[in-house]
């Protein structure tokens, strides 16, 4: 009896360890593919659970695409119905459409890791009618595309995109995902007007047919890079065809690196030197100067240059500024973007929910002198040049006296001689 009861208990021991290794094995499984360096984390725009599972389990049914089409250009009619065309020098909506043989308003902005691009980027894509572009070379993974042999390419991926081109590049992703089942909807989940099609039919995302005619129907499109050095955006501006206006988006090195130590951005810890090194960093903020000198003179009304600081400590006033350069108005629906972004500390590092005035400085606090002493040593000609201001020692930097900030007029000083 006793040797019976010791043969099933051991039994049962057995079988519970199987199930449990099991369900651990699964589990891991399926949180894998869930961690993504540069993944989205906003609060009220990023990967939901349900958002990857409709991904992951598409439905059966063909979506009828004329209907998708038909439902998108109509409510990008009545959202803009009551909207000011003064600034876009356009008569009506129109002449705004690819689909109608018009030109829609085009903006890049050029950035880099950790510089407020993504917080730029969702107040462009607040407008309605909005088709953004998020990062098209994040499958380069981390690093800057600065020259041959990779620019070439590059610059022809902008130029196709802002044109609703989507052939070659979704060519490029459907091969990737095929051999390396590399998922794709961390980096399209912020193109929201296109991610509640996708998602729930995973065949649209590759159907360049679908989204060159989707992308068409847009009166704005917007573009972000953080991995394009300014320098290459001659090409593109060169295209008078597509009339994109440029903005480039700066930021004090110091805060940069901090931003780029911070929880949640282990993709730029040590594993890239175009992201952990300040002097790499700094040489790309000298030449991106260099470059933005030259072309203001070139094209003066195509190329803004924005500092981060800036835009963090008066969000309103700059983005009323930004959107009179770009030809945009200002909409109820940014209006609102702003205040629910700038004034709520939620999420984690890839949040775009601060208390903008905390951010600008945020890194006197944070960093120790000895590393700000390095930055600046690597820094102090691109920090001169952006108008940042030198720590001189440890008690200096964390003075209430100590302002960061010399006045910057970017068209004053890149257009003098």
């Amino acid at each position: 009896m006793l040797l019976r009861f010791n043969f099933y208990s051991t039994f049962f021991t057995i079988c519970i360890s199987v199930l449990l290794i099991l369900a651990v094995t699964r589990y891991k499984d399926n949180t894998k593919h869930r961690s993504c360096p540069e993944r989205p984390r906003n609060s009220n725009n990023f990967l939901t659970v349900g958002d990857e599972e409709q991904w992951n389990n598409p439905h059966v049914a063909s979506p009828n695409i004329d209907d998708i089409l038909q439902e998108t250009r109509v409510k990008i009619a009545l959202e803009l119905s009551n909207y000011n065309f003064t600034n876009s020098a356009a008569k009506n909506l129109q002449e705004l459409l690819l689909e109608s043989g018009g030109q829609p308003l085009r903006s890049l902005v050029i950035s880099t890791w950790r510089s407020g691009s993504t917080f730029l980027g969702d107040i462009l894509n607040a407008m309605p009618g909005n088709f953004y572009h998020f990062e098209p070379f994040m499958n380069v993974k981390v690093y800057q595309i600065r020259g041959p042999p990779e620019a070439e390419k590059a610059i022809i991926t902008v130029k196709t995109l802002f044109k609703c081109d989507f052939d070659i590049f979704l060519h490029g992703y459907l091969e990737d995902y095929l051999r390396n089942k590399v998922v794709p909807w961390y980096q399209f989940r912020h193109n929201d007007r296109l991610w509640k099609h996708v998602k729930y039919h995973r065949d649209l995302f590759f159907d360049p047919m679908f989204i060159s005619n989707f992308c068409k129907l847009f009166p704005f499109q917007s573009m972000k890079l953080v991995r394009f050095r300014l320098r290459l955006v001659q090409e593109v501006l060169d295209d008078h065809d597509l009339n994109v206006k440029v903005v480039l988006l700066v930021r004090d090195p110091r805060a940069v690196m901090q931003s780029r130590q911070g929880k949640g951005v282990e993709f730029c810890k040590k594993t890239s030197p175009d992201c952990s090194r300040p002097e790499l960093l700094c040489a790309d903020m000298i030449s991106d100067y260099i470059a933005a000198k030259k072309l203001q003179h070139q094209y003066p009304n195509r190329l803004v240059v924005l500092r981060m600081e800036d835009l963090s400590l008066d969000p309103k006033s700059m983005t009323l500024q930004l959107f009179k350069f770009l030809g945009l108005s200002m909409t109820p629906e940014v209006e609102q973007f702003l205040a629910s972004h700038t004034t709520l500390q939620v999420g984690g590092a890839y949040a775009t929910f601060r208390v903008s005035r905390d951010v600008p400085f945020k890194w006197k606090n944070i960093l120790h002198y000895d590393y700000v002493e390095e930055i600046q040593t690597a820094c102090k000609q691109a920090m001169e040049l952006w108008g940042y201001r030198l720590a001189h020692n440890a008690t200096h930097m964390a003075s209430k006296e100590f302002y960061p900030l010399d006045t910057f007029n970017y068209s004053t000083v890149l257009r003098s001689k």
